[in-house]
């Protein structure tokens, strides 16, 4: 080998060794321990990862997902590929995902996170919207092989068949779930359903870890329909959880929650609203047949002088309890002048005097409005089936008529008609 001849630049160089560690070791799985974590104003995070006894520079790009807040001393889990920095002349990994390793960092993880965006009013209550209570259309993202989707699919055609099920079919565990939630979110929200579900079956914190990342957690705020999150059993509880619209404590949970309402109760509402329309529209026309009857037989015609005739009573008997009353009243007024000086017997006597006018033109305007006082005059009423012919009814030969006068009722038969001069009023 000629030296002269076959040497290579640093680039050549660097560029052979970044081929082979590409190649060769390719995608790598580590975990260590967070060191000198740093995220640039460009967004892009810098860090070290490392043990007892080594070291590793770090990379990740602001475009992948990082669903907690990176601390120095964490330990954690990366995905990335190894290669070469060419600048620097150091081999670095080139992280594709980031993630808390161990229960305990992922419990400190997990509060960092909840205690963030609880900050944000991400769980605040009150921009929590209302499930539908008839959806049209539930969509639902979950494994399309666990037991979950059999389980929410099952129990909305037993409670409601009518509702048609969108799936979309998502991963629910590993590197990439968070950003096929993510996405199932959007593609369900394409679909224009009224509900959406997320969710899976129980499994540990590991497990569940996706449905802890902010980027998921977005998705949910973001969403324009209202989500439930089903992930896990009873006790299990995720980010999503809290920031979802409703939490359903087991998938099957939330497919009840969707369906409020099954086809039996439904059923059973409208068969009460049915009894109680037919046993309304009876009476109504049993009320309607009486009536007819009445007017048919000339019940409603006694019915019409009956109340009339109790008019007459309570006037009459308004008037006596007026007149006693005054009459009371004047009396103990008369037993009071005596008391009184003559000047004062003056002025009171006036007042009585006064009120005896007013009595007696109360007197007058009662009896002026008595229903019978036509009648003591010797006026007549005319009624044809029960009803009463005005001063501008036309009468009409061949008419049937009652005539009710003061003391004396009589039925007649119109036989002409005379037109008679208008009297003015």
């Amino acid at each position: 080998m000629n030296p002269e001849t076959d040497s290579q630049t640093v680039s050549q160089l660097t560029y052979h060794i970044r081929t082979l560690l590409e190649d060769g070791i390719g995608n790598v799985f580590v975990t260590g321990e967070l060191s000198n974590y740093k995220q640039h104003s460009s967004g892009h995070r810098y860090f070290t990862l490392k043990d007892s006894d080594a070291q590793i520079s770090c990379v990740m790009w602001r475009s992948r997902t990082l669903g907690f807040q990176p601390e120095d001393g964490m330990k954690v889990l990366i995905t990335g590929k190894l290669t070469v920095y060419p600048q620097h002349g150091k081999y670095q990994i080139d992280c594709t995902s980031l993630r808390p390793h161990g229960v305990g960092d992922l419990h400190a993880a997990f509060e960092a996170l909840k205690k963030k965006l609880s900050a944000l009013g991400w769980f605040d209550t009150d921009r929590k919207r209302s499930l539908p209570d008839f959806p049209r259309s539930v969509g639902i993202a979950t494994s399309a092989t666990g037991a979950a989707l059999h389980d929410m699919i099952s129990t909305i055609g037993r409670r409601f068949p009518a509702v048609q099920v969108v799936f979309r079919p998502t991963v629910v565990q590993g590197n990439n779930a968070s950003a096929d939630i993510v996405q199932a979110i959007k593609d369900l929200e394409r679909q224009q359903v009224d509900v959406i579900i997320i969710g899976r079956g129980g499994g540990s914190l590991e497990d569940l870890w996706c449905f802890n990342e902010e980027n998921v957690a977005r998705a949910v705020f973001e969403s324009s329909i209202p989500i439930i999150s089903a992930v896990g059993h009873e006790t299990d509880f995720t980010i999503s959880d809290f920031v979802a619209d409703y939490r359903a404590a087991t998938p099957t949970a939330a497919a009840e929650a969707v369906t409020p309402y099954t086809v039996r109760e439904i059923a059973s509402v409208l068969r009460g609203y049915q009894d109680s329309f037919t046993t309304s529209i009876t009476l109504s026309v049993e009320a309607l047949q009486d009536t007819v009857e009445m007017f048919l037989d000339g019940r409603a015609l006694r019915r019409i002088i009956e109340r009339l005739n109790n008019r007459v009573q309570r006037v009459d008997e308004l008037e006596e309890k007026i007149g006693a009353g005054l009459r009371k009243q004047i009396q103990k007024r008369l037993n009071i002048l005596e008391s009184f000086s003559q000047t004062s017997l003056l002025h009171i006597r006036h007042s009585i005097q006064r009120t005896a006018s007013k009595v007696e033109h109360l007197t007058a305007l009662l009896q002026s409005h008595h229903p019978l006082t036509p009648l003591r005059k010797g006026f007549a009423i005319i009624s044809s089936n029960g009803v009463v012919y005005g001063a501008k009814t036309n009468l009409v030969p061949g008419t049937e008529v009652t005539i009710m006068r003061q003391h004396e009722t009589a039925d007649a038969t119109i036989h002409t008609v005379n037109k008679t001069e208008t009297i003015s009023e």
